[in-house]
């Protein structure tokens, strides 16, 4: 993983360097954002200060994500009226620098996360047959009997994978369980109707479970909120 750290005040660069714990990441340092965009580098997480000398975050974000559109943006700057000009951008998320360290470091792990939801892969077998599906693209999952199946924005797929296994490993990439058959993947929910159902962004609606209420609820919200 490869993770960039542009801004120009040095004492904040090492705050940063230091709040950045993940033992895989390869952290590359850059006073500018000139120096930045000339590294070439495909970076998967930019740590990025708005107001520098020369071209300003804005500009520096827009080419990145020109390069790579998965490059996950964290705008950093000392004043908060930037922040919804941040969002036009795709920032992923937007820190001030007055924020306490924990606040700064859970917003890059965050980050982190995310970025490892992207890659990740379950394999679904069947009849003999094993399939590669990517977690991000899948909608929903069902369980019917002994069998389930996932259900993309493309296809669907059958597997004889347990249920309970399933939700063990996409657990920690944004899926949580709504009812005692149905897995849903947070980044497609549109509304949470009470009690009821969820209703998701392609507009089918999947039943939600007494039961499993209060906990959708409460993982939704959070998951919404480390995206903000």
């Amino acid at each position: 993983m490869k993770i960039a750290i542009c801004d120009d005040q040095p004492s904040f660069i090492d705050r940063l360097n230091r709040l950045i714990t993940e033992k895989d990441a390869e952290i590359h340092i850059y006073h500018s954002g000139e120096d930045l965009l000339n590294s070439n580098i495909i970076f998967d997480i930019v740590l990025l200060d708005i107001e520098m000398s020369g071209p300003d975050g804005f500009s520096i974000a827009a080419e990145l994500l020109k390069r790579h559109k998965k490059t996950l943006v964290l705008f950093i700057t000392s004043h908060n009226e930037f922040s919804t000009k941040g969002y036009e951008f795709r920032a992923f998320r937007y820190v001030l620098k007055s924020e306490p360290d924990e606040f700064i470091k859970r917003n890059i792990q965050d980050a982190i996360d995310e970025y490892k939801s992207y890659d990740f892969y379950i394999a679904v077998n069947y009849k003999g047959e094993i399939a590669r599906v990517l977690s991000t693209q899948i909608i929903y999952i069902e369980s019917f009997g002994h069998t389930i199946t996932i259900h993309t924005d493309h296809k669907q797929y059958t597997g004889k994978n347990k249920f309970k296994d399933i939700y063990q490993l996409l657990k920690p990439h944004g899926f949580i369980q709504c009812h005692k058959s149905y897995l849903i993947n947070m980044r497609y929910i549109d509304t949470i109707e009470k009690n009821t159902c969820i209703n998701l962004t392609n507009g089918i609606k999947i039943p939600l479970g007494r039961k499993y209420n209060a906990d959708t609820i409460d993982a939704y919200l959070k998951f919404e909120d480390r995206r903000i």
